[in-house]
């Protein structure tokens, strides 16, 4: 069964990274349609007896003025939350507030380097966060009792640097790395995504434990939820299928899941 659905409920976004998905015109659900939702979500979990998480992404997640009041009813709803953020806008005082209603915070690495995070779009009016304080942030996290999750997202800009002394520093609980993945149309872009012999290269210089998804194991591995409320199974959130339409049971039916990826992936 699945048991984690990963709620991209907001577009709007402080960043621009030039691999992001998210193409729309800054959607974002209603608290009400949020509620809609959850509940829905915990229907399925508890139809199934499975103990469930549902993880807020966007968009930037931390961007929307229903964040805290999401969080909030999610966690009423005995379902674990964790959350995927650029970490712009995270500090020590929405850590705390949340210290028992999260359970993990995810947050998108792709530099160090602050040329390199003007390249990728990792930034805010030529704002971005410095090495001090993503660890500044991630110790909070880790002294919170929270998990900690880092994601990066390998392209050409970011493929020679290398991440081991930051990664040792803070000590996620998960260090995910990501292929860049781009459609073919996407001219301005795909000269950027990277070899399967260059990831390899990468890889063999990452001391720290580390899981590796390529562009093909994230085909159709996912259930998300999008900012319309359509239900589809990886990041193109290409779907006609809404979840106010259905049951979230009878929706998941109706896509074409690649469990064997989808269970490597919460693993």
């Amino acid at each position: 069964m699945y048991s984690c659905i990963n709620l991209h409920f907001t577009d709007f976004c402080n960043y621009h990274c030039k691999h992001c998905f998210v193409k729309k015109e800054n959607y974002e659900l209603s608290f009400d349609e949020l509620k809609t939702i959850v509940d829905k979500i915990q229907k399925y979990f508890n139809a199934n007896n499975i103990k469930g998480r549902i993880n807020l992404a966007g968009g930037e997640p931390l961007m929307s003025r229903n964040i805290d009041k999401l969080i909030e009813y999610i966690s009423s709803k005995n379902i674990d939350v964790s959350i995927i953020t650029n970490g712009y806008y995270l500090d020590d005082e929405f850590i705390e507030r949340h210290i028992n209603q999260i359970s993990t915070i995810g947050i998108s690495v792709d530099s160090l380097d602050y040329d390199t995070n003007i390249k990728i779009g990792r930034c805010f009016k030529a704002n971005v966060l410095s090495k001090e304080q993503l660890i500044h942030l991630c110790n909070k996290i880790r002294k919170s009792g929270i998990k900690l999750k880092i994601n990066t997202c390998i392209s050409k800009l970011n493929i020679n640097e290398n991440f081991n002394d930051f990664i040792y520093e803070v000590k996620p609980d998960r260090y995910k790395i990501l292929q860049m993945s781009c459609d073919e149309s996407d001219i301005r872009n795909r000269n950027n995504v990277v070899t399967d012999e260059e990831v390899k290269t990468f890889l063999s210089r990452i001391d720290y434990k580390y899981i590796y998804e390529n562009a093909e194991e994230m085909k159709h591995s996912y259930i998300i939820i999008d900012s319309e409320g359509n239900i589809a199974t990886d990041n193109s959130h290409a779907s006609n299928i809404s979840i106010f339409n259905y049951e979230l049971e009878d929706a998941i039916q109706l896509l074409n899941v690649d469990y064997k990826n989808y269970i490597k992936r919460y693993v």
